[in-house]
């Protein structure tokens, strides 16, 4: 008995061992299972080479190759190649959710702002009622405007980006009232066609279209702040206009609707239509050295750019207010729903109703929405008329072809003005 009790104690203690033994592998086991797992997480894939840990995502500073996505403020590009770095004082980039600014530290405003506008950015929020607000944003030791810096000084708080295209929340609309966002405006030009202007672009993108718009002073004119602040001699304004849609850059073309403006900065413009100062990109870029439209292809981009400035354009006087040469030349009519395709058959008569041939190079005519067309070397006969048609064509003694792919003469009511090489009104017709 004795012996068999041996026995089954060895058996006993066989057992113990191999339990114990299957216990220690399956703890290996799930400690390399462990191991595995977290290095298939922290190993880069091997179809890539190991690079070093990226650094937090910033904003662009530079005039990129291409923008990536549609409503970036900065999708026509860079207009100075602003950066956001302290050592480039007088073109200092500040980026913010409602637009983009170019700074001047010299001048103490910014020397463009660049927004998008859609439908989306109007709501019904309230006017911000406060105080303008001082940007606290500003490296130290720059100047930094306060409220008070325009209180007395004959000029208002002028929006480059407007407060009513930031209406969709009350963040948004604040950003507006940042005085980086602001230049000294002559009251007659703030509150009459700049203003009119700012509401003519709201209301085209309300009608189904989108905008990107650039906006800046240009020149001198005095100061305020005691010298900190640059009044600017005039103040221009840019904007390409699509129709709402997807892949906005692919989609602007050497038709894409452009609408230019420059106008003096002092009490000249009160009573004037916006459209009176009508100009082109490239007279703005040509007075502010600025590339407005840098992300476009380079055919795109001279298309819509236009000519450069008219004589006297810029400094104190854009679109002079002498009697126009050629007063003789008027517009007869507009055919702007003619039968059949509206495209083929649109056309605007012309006629020279003096006693002398007037030279009409370098003339432009344009519709309410800015859409222009710019003659080329051309002289009308006394007594002798002339079809200005939007399609393409070649150009006679009698018909002129502007060349769009779209039609531009609305059915239901628009405005032709011509104009002289020197930017004056030579001839307005209103319909219906």
């Amino acid at each position: 008995m004795p012996r068999q009790r041996r026995t089954s104690r060895r058996r006993r203690t066989s057992r113990r061992r191999l339990i114990v033994q299957l216990i220690v592998i399956l703890l290996v086991l799930a400690v390399v299972a462990f191991i595995l797992s977290r290095t298939d997480l922290v190993q880069p894939s091997t179809t890539q080479a190991p690079t070093a840990a990226p650094s937090t995502p910033q904003r662009q500073t530079t005039a990129p190759a291409a923008r990536q996505s549609d409503d970036d403020h900065l999708m026509l590009g860079n207009p100075s190649g602003a950066v956001s770095d302290p050592n480039q004082p007088d073109n200092y980039l500040i980026s913010r959710p409602q637009y983009a600014l170019g700074y001047d530290r010299s001048r103490g405003t910014a020397i463009w702002a660049s927004w998008h506008l859609s439908a989306s950015d109007m709501g019904s929020v309230e006017r911000y009622s406060g105080p303008f607000i001082t940007d606290t944003s500003l490296p130290e030791g720059w100047y930094r405007a306060q409220h008070r810096d325009y209180t007395g000084s004959g000029y208002d708080r002028g929006h480059l980006v407007p407060s009513a295209d930031r209406t969709a929340s009350p963040a948004d609309n604040e950003a507006t009232f940042i005085l980086t966002n602001i230049v000294p405006q002559a009251p007659a030009n703030n509150q009459g066609p700049w203003a009119d202007l700012e509401e003519h672009l709201r209301s085209v993108v309300r009608d189904g279209n989108e905008a990107y718009i650039i906006a800046g002073p240009q020149g001198a004119a005095g100061t305020i702040a005691n010298g900190a602040i640059t009044v600017p001699a005039a103040v221009w304004k840019v904007a390409v206009v699509l129709p709402d849609g997807q892949g906005d850059l692919a989609r602007i073309t050497g038709d894409t609707t452009v609408i230019a403006v420059l106008m003096p900065n002092d009490a000249s413009v009160a009573g004037r239509r916006w459209t009176e100062f009508a100009t082109t990109v490239s007279c703005i870029e040509s007075l502010t050295g600025l590339d407005l439209l840098a992300e476009l292809p380079d055919t795109v981009e001279a298309a819509l750019s236009g000519e450069g400035c008219a004589p006297g354009a810029g400094g104190g006087g854009a679109a002079p207010t002498q009697a126009a040469q050629g007063a003789g030349v008027r517009i007869v009519t507009v055919e702007y729903n003619p039968p059949g395709d509206d495209l083929a058959g649109e056309y605007v008569l012309l006629q020279n109703a003096g006693s002398a041939p007037v030279t009409m190079t370098g003339w432009t005519l344009a519709d309410a929405s800015g859409a222009t067309y710019r003659f080329p070397e051309f002289t009308l006969a006394p007594g002798a008329e002339v079809r200005v048609w939007v399609r393409a064509g070649a150009d006679t003694a009698t018909d002129l072809y502007w060349g769009r792919s779209q039609p531009v003469w609305n059915n239901s009511g628009d405005t032709a003005v011509l104009r002289d090489a020197a930017g004056a009104e030579v001839s307005r017709f209103v319909y219906p």
